[in-house]
């Protein structure tokens, strides 16, 4: 009977231990991922061409709307934002592209649809002069009742 006890006391332990390690795995992910998502946080500010040709501005990529990481509820969005006046704007998605242009003042908007769960929707910017910006959007569409 005695042998049973501690047979039993030495499994529990090491379940125990087995448990503990897999609590402290499960936070090291959430914080690493947690840190990954501020990192791409940082990234998702307007890129801005680092190398413009023959001493030209930067280019600038702003989205305005929709925000990055958003959960939606409508299949088609409309996306926003400004860059260098008549640039043109290609916008890819899951469902295919857009090409379209900057008005004068940089403001640009294209209705798209999503696909059903997680997109990413890649929005690159190219002027006159070939400097180009790019900015990922990442949206999940669901019809589940938020």
């Amino acid at each position: 009977m005695k042998k049973e006890i501690l047979i039993a006391i030495v499994i529990g332990f090491i379940l125990g231990l087995i448990i503990t390690f897999g609590i402290w795995t499960a936070n090291k992910s959430l914080q690493e991922n947690n840190n990954k998502s501020q990192t791409q946080e940082n990234e998702n500010q307007p890129i801005v061409n680092e190398n413009p040709q023959n001493g030209e501005e930067k280019m600038s990529l702003d989205i305005v709307s929709p925000q990055d990481n958003s959960l939606l509820d409508q299949e088609e969005i409309e996306i926003t934002g400004k860059t260098s006046p008549l640039a043109n704007i290609v916008i890819l998605s899951e469902e295919g592209e857009e090409i379209i242009q900057a008005d004068e003042q940089g403001e640009f908007k294209e209705t798209i649809t999503l696909s059903g769960g997680a997109n990413e929707i890649t929005i690159t910017a190219i002027d006159q002069n070939g400097n180009e910006a790019s900015k990922v959007l990442n949206l999940v569409y669901s019809t589940a009742q938020i």
